[in-house]
């Protein structure tokens, strides 16, 4: 069990999704409340019984987005893609669903302090587990073994011989243009290998005289793709733009395909979105 807890996870961590999540859980958690009246809730007799009760539900949205936004964002390199796995997938969860849980015992006790005791808390804990971890557990492990079957065995690359790098060199010039237009960098597509995000620039990774280079230039991923004509320099991922040309293997696991460059050890991600691309390798 310990050895899956550590094995690479997809750490979905778009805007939309996470809104979608956290407003989804706030609306189940009201709902829940109001049709099945658990912990004694059926015995309250209050004028503003609903309100109180939709009050669970707000408190379950506004814990999970200051999770989302404020959590991830204070301790983002925690959670970085390349470092997501099982384990951490479930304890993500299990913050949620116990914070959501705390916070709500300490709103029950200051509305309904009379109505709530010792039996009321053990209930909730219970039903938070059984309703929230341990489903959510299984899921992620469902869904880990999916994705691992789906990318763990990925097309390879044909292998044709090199194109003469003087026949190209000429020719078909990549020039990549800094927001200020005046910083370039030009090379051939036959010495470019990728350009990855880092936050406001972006850097070039090619082969000059044998030697890998690294040049930062200022500009956004999706700016500099759009100067890139060349059909085989395409985008894989939110951070990476890669050379085709210089896949030499692909492997895979449940966060999705990994392309291998040869001539170094450079190993680039492809997200899920942008999987079809592994088929598109001559």
């Amino acid at each position: 069990m310990l050895k899956i807890l550590q094995q690479p996870y997809p750490h979905n961590d778009s805007t939309r999704r996470k809104l979608f999540l956290s407003f989804t859980a706030g609306i189940f958690i009201s709902a829940f409340l109001m049709f099945f009246q658990p912990f004694g809730i059926a015995n309250w007799h209050d004028d503003s019984k609903v309100l109180i009760l939709t009050g669970f539900g707000v408190i379950t949205s506004a814990t999970m987005l200051f999770i989302y936004f404020g959590v991830q964002r204070l301790f983002s390199s925690y959670f970085q893609e390349e470092r997501w796995t099982v384990g951490r997938e479930m304890g993500m969860v299990a913050l949620n669903v116990l914070s959501i849980m705390a916070i709500n015992v300490l709103y029950t006790q200051y509305y309904i302090a009379k109505g709530f005791n010792m039996l009321n808390l053990v209930s909730m804990v219970i039903y938070t587990l059984v309703l929230g971890v341990f489903p959510a557990t299984g899921i992620i492990l469902i869904n880990y073994i999916f994705y691992l079957k789906q990318y763990s065995k990925p097309p390879q690359p044909s292998h044709f011989p090199e194109k003469n790098i003087e026949e190209v060199s000429t020719t078909n010039e990549i020039i990549l243009i800094a927001e200020n237009g005046k910083d370039t960098i030009t090379l051939s597509p036959n010495s470019f290998f990728y350009i990855e995000s880092s936050d406001n620039y972006s850097t070039v990774v090619f082969l000059k005289e044998d030697i890998f280079q690294k040049e930062l230039i200022r500009s956004s991923l999706t700016r500099l793709e759009g100067q890139i004509a060349q059909t085989q320099i395409v985008r894989c991922h939110r951070s990476f733009i890669v050379n085709l040309d210089k896949v030499d293997k692909v492997t895979g696991n449940a966060q999705g395909y990994k392309l291998h460059l040869n001539e170094s050890d450079f190993v680039i991600p492809v997200a899920r979105r942008y999987s079809e691309i592994v088929y598109e390798l001559k």
